[in-house]
């Protein structure tokens, strides 16, 4: 079997002012953590977009696997969107994989940062188009983040330093 290296992909970095768009590619999620995570988000400068639909629910999931991969699609085709957040980890993101467009998503490269079983998902993505993706904080996480995480957060996705 040939190995085939490829040059990792940076999506570009955050401007002030840039919108982030907010995905739920796993589990639903506890309001009042996310509004303040998005308390914190705007705080660090950037505006958030969040879609109407991604306060879906079915059972234990953020929607239905097709609405959650739908989602991350529009998100990512979304030219007004300079990151994507996940609101939350939890289960149910490894369910997307075989529905996520991996040509869509590498042409459209931007920021995408989650954790828990999004990992998943970032990995899927990276293995598929080598767009560097980042394990870090999702929304929800953000409501209680130290300033230490927030600092580093800010150094790995924006041009201010």
């Amino acid at each position: 079997m040939e190995i085939i290296e490829t040059k990792p992909i940076r999506p570009p970095r955050l401007n002030p002012g840039d919108t982030i768009g907010i995905v739920a590619p796993a589990s639903p999620f506890d309001k009042d953590l996310f509004d303040r995570g998005i308390q914190t988000i705007e705080s660090m400068g950037y505006k958030v977009h969040i879609p109407d639909d991604l306060f879906e629910k079915n059972g234990y999931l953020a929607g239905t696997d097709e609405q959650r991969a739908d989602l991350i699609h529009r998100c990512f085709s979304d030219q007004s969107l300079k990151a994507l957040v996940c609101a939350r980890g939890g289960y149910g993101s490894m369910r997307l994989l075989p529905l996520l467009d991996f040509s869509l998503i590498l042409n459209n490269p931007k920021i995408f940062i989650g954790l828990s079983d999004i990992t998943a998902a970032l990995s899927a993505i990276y293995s598929n188009t080598g767009l560097v993706m980042f394990h870090g904080p999702t929304v929800t996480t953000l409501s209680n983040a130290s300033p230490k995480t927030l600092d580093a957060l800010q150094a790995a996705i924006s041009r201010q330093q």
